[in-house]
């Protein structure tokens, strides 16, 4: 996974918040993306703390959070019509496909974009 840059899915920031240490080893020394639909889900949760909440930030601080922009838009229009996906990951997906990075994931649905996203499925101890 080395030399180029990564998109992380939600669900791999919440591993990575919650301590998981296998998976802070293997993205070590990577080029890490977020993408903003990401940074929304992570505030968004009803429950947060405001410690969890100074967590999220200083995390979101680390790594670029990349924008919405038309270009994501129309890929993730077309991702989510021809593969049904929910909105927020044919977002996340359309980053991944728009920077040419591969994106990492623990969700096993995702795997069916490999013909258009190179996704690498992380499975958690």
């Amino acid at each position: 996974m080395s030399g180029t840059s990564i998109v992380l899915d939600t669900n791999i920031c919440l591993y990575l918040l919650n301590g998981d240490r296998q998976l802070a080893a293997m993205l070590e020394d990577q080029a890490l993306r977020i993408s903003q639909i990401t940074r929304m889900e992570l505030l968004s949760y009803s429950g947060i703390t405001r410690d969890e909440l100074k967590r999220v930030d200083v995390f979101l601080e680390t790594w670029p959070v990349e924008p919405i922009h038309a270009a994501i838009e129309d890929l993730a229009i077309r991702l989510r019509r021809k593969y049904r996906l929910k909105l927020p990951d044919s977002i996340i997906a359309a980053t991944a496909c728009h920077h040419e990075s591969p994106l990492m994931t623990a969700d096993r649905k995702l795997e069916l974009l490999i013909p258009e996203v190179q996704v690498v499925r992380y499975e958690p101890a």
